[in-house]
Order: structure tokens, then sequence, then C-alpha cells
């Protein structure tokens, strides 16, 4: 296993920029979540590291090693893909066994030490009784664990996961991920999983990276990117409901800052959430203009008042789920979300109903504008 470093890499494609001077560092035995959109340039990252595509500038390191002139095969990785990717002729067990009898990675298994690899993955993912059939003859979810168990069956630096559970249904994807989480601990692997699905990079990595148009917008910890993101794109991206997001002004009256957002409502910030405000705010036509960020389950919503700082709102729409229940509200070019745990907050709302709302000042944040919000 290896250490993965990028080093201001850039990678055109004609003209078009897929990745803008990056830099990270995946380390050994690390589980290094790549979360991003579609054409942010997960997948170019990993065909890089894999020497699939060549970088057009900066540096790929292994440890200390610089390998961007490396050929593929010298570089001694495992790439799993979204497609299945699997030969149609080979029943599962060869399908899982292929890369064990690469000549180019040389390891002259016997029988016996390729058929205990190939049943030890096997059954770990499930597929254990599946290794006589032809990819003909499995369900899409069975494909795509065998095409994933045929990148884990060897020990390679690094393994590279592209979309690698995306077309599994619920239920198999969950049970999926606590596998690969398992495999991960037991093996000590270095594993880069690319995801659009910012559940799984939570549920899985050490470590994330957010990606946006080919630029890193965030790295840190599941818990950093949900509880502190660092850019109003990470917070949407990441939660469900998406962490509102209310563009206002600060007014200041009586040595006290206020948020105000038109002529919906305002209330008065606290000391410290109003020094995070001016941080971040921006002069915009004679006003300062500043985007507020808050989840949806540090806002409370009551049918009276909650203190001098919780303002009022009409109900656009009330959804109850099993655990909880989310209470929508119309703003001029957004809609602001609350959710309410069942039993803990006024859940009994109505449409057009006016109701009370406040929000948790210690799980404010403040954010530049980076991208536009809609009611969409």
């Amino acid at each position: 296993m290896v250490d993965v470093r990028f080093e201001n890499v850039r990678k055109l494609y004609g003209r078009k920029v897929a990745i803008d001077d990056i830099s990270f560092t995946c380390k050994e035995g690390e589980f290094y979540s790549i979360l991003g959109p579609t054409g942010a340039g997960k997948s170019t990252i990993l065909k890089m590291i894999a020497g699939i595509e060549p970088v057009t500038s900066g540096k790929i390191y292994f440890d200390d090693q610089v390998v961007n002139n490396w050929p593929p095969h010298e570089r001694d990785v495992s790439m799993a893909f979204e497609s299945y990717n699997l030969y149609s002729h080979f029943n599962v067990y060869d399908n899982i066994a292929f890369p064990l009898r690469a000549p180019k990675w040389k390891l002259n298994l016997t029988k016996e030490e390729e058929n205990k690899k190939v049943t030890e993955i096997a059954d770990f993912l499930g597929i254990g009784k599946l290794l006589d059939r032809k990819p003909q003859n499995l369900s899409g979810g069975q494909k795509q664990r065998v095409s994933l168990a045929r990148a884990l069956v060897r020990k390679p630096k690094v393994y590279l996961l592209d979309e690698p559970i995306a077309h599994l249904d619920a239920k198999l994807k969950f049970s999926t991920q606590t596998l690969l989480r398992e495999f991960a601990v037991n093996y000590g692997s270095t594993i880069i999983y690319v995801t659009h699905d910012y559940r799984e990079a939570l549920a899985l990595s050490d470590r994330m990276m957010v990606l946006r148009k080919g630029k890193i917008d965030q790295i840190g910890t599941p818990d950093d990117i949900y509880h502190n993101p660092q850019v109003d794109y990470v917070g949407m991206l990441v939660g469900e409901p998406p962490m509102n997001m209310v563009d206002g002004i600060l007014v200041s009256r009586n040595d006290k800052t206020f948020f105000k957002s038109g002529d919906l409502f305002e209330f008065e910030l606290s000391e410290d959430s109003a020094i995070k405000a001016q941080k971040h705010a921006k002069n915009e036509d004679n006003n300062l203009s500043v985007r507020l960020g808050i989840r949806s389950e540090y806002i409370k919503v009551s049918d009276q008042k909650i203190s001098d700082n919780s303002f009022q709102l009409p109900v656009y729409a009330v959804a109850h789920e099993a655990e909880s229940t989310v209470v929508t509200f119309e703003l001029d070019n957004s809609f602001l979300h609350s959710r309410i745990s069942r039993g803990k907050g006024y859940d009994s709302c109505r449409s057009s109903e006016k109701v009370w709302l406040e929000f948790d000042q210690e799980n404010i944040y403040f954010f530049e504008k980076n991208v536009e919000i809609s009611k969409a």
C-alpha cells in the first residue's frame, strides 16, 4: 500500500479544463472518497492515477516516487467501474480470478491458492453461490458485485473504485457499504472511492474531497464536511434536505446587528454570529449582503412565539416521514426546510398556517455566494 499524492495536477482535453491545478494526499491505508456531481472530474482523477489518462501538468506521487511516466501495469492499481465490464464467455469464478492470472502481475498462484482467494472474496460479498454462473444469468446487482470482487481479489498498492455500487438497490447498497468498510479496516487497504452520493461518502470515508468543475471545494473528515462546510456548495451538496441557504443583508441598529431577508423576516444576530457574518459580507448596492446557511434540524417551529429572536412565516408544505416531519416555507428565491423529530416540536402544522420560527445560532453558517440558489 502507498500514499497517493497530487501536486498541482492539471488535466486538459483540448482547451477544456477537466482538472484545474489540484493538490491532495490520500494516506496509506486510508479510505478516501471523492464526492461531486457528474462532470466534476472525479473519474478523470482515477484514470490519471491508474495511468489510463496522462497528466497535462503537475505530478502524481506514489509515496515519494513520481509516477507520471509509469505505464499502467507498473503502477499496480486495481480498478472497479460503474459499468460491469465482465467477460460474457467466462463464468463468475473465472471473471473474479482473471486479475490473479494476468501475466503482468506475476503472481504464479497454485490452483489451491487461487481458489482460496476467489472463494474468500466471493463469500465476503455474498456471491459465493454464483461462481458457476455466466454473467448473462445474473441480475444487475449481482453483476456489480462480481465486478467489485474482481477488483478486490488482488492486493495492489491502491484500489480505485469508480461508483462501484451505483446500480445496487437500497438494501444491497447498504450491506455492500458495510462490507467495503469492513474490507478496508481488515486489510488496511488504500482506497480512493468516487461517488456522487454524499451518503456513501459520509458512511465509508476516513476523509473525503468535494470536487466541483475540476476544483477542490473542501477536504476533511465526514464530520467536517457535514458540520463545518467551508463554502455554500458543500453545504447544499451534503444533507437531506440540503442545507438551507438564505440570502439577506446585515442591518445595524442601536449597536446591534440584524440579519434581514427581504421583507419576509429579520432577527438579531448574537455577537459571535455577527462577527462571522461580517467576515463574509460583501458590499452590494450600498448594503452588506451575505448568505446564511442552516441545516433543517436547527430550525425550531412553534405555534407560539419562542423568543424575541423568533419570526413568523406561513407554511408552504408539510411532509410527514417515519421518524420526522419536514415543514417547508417559501422565500423570495428559495425554500426553507425545517426537520422536526417526531414528538420534539410542532409537527402538526398545516399548509398556509402562520407559525413561529427560530434559528439555532450556534449552528448558523455564513458564506460568500459561490453558486446560484433557486426553487428548482
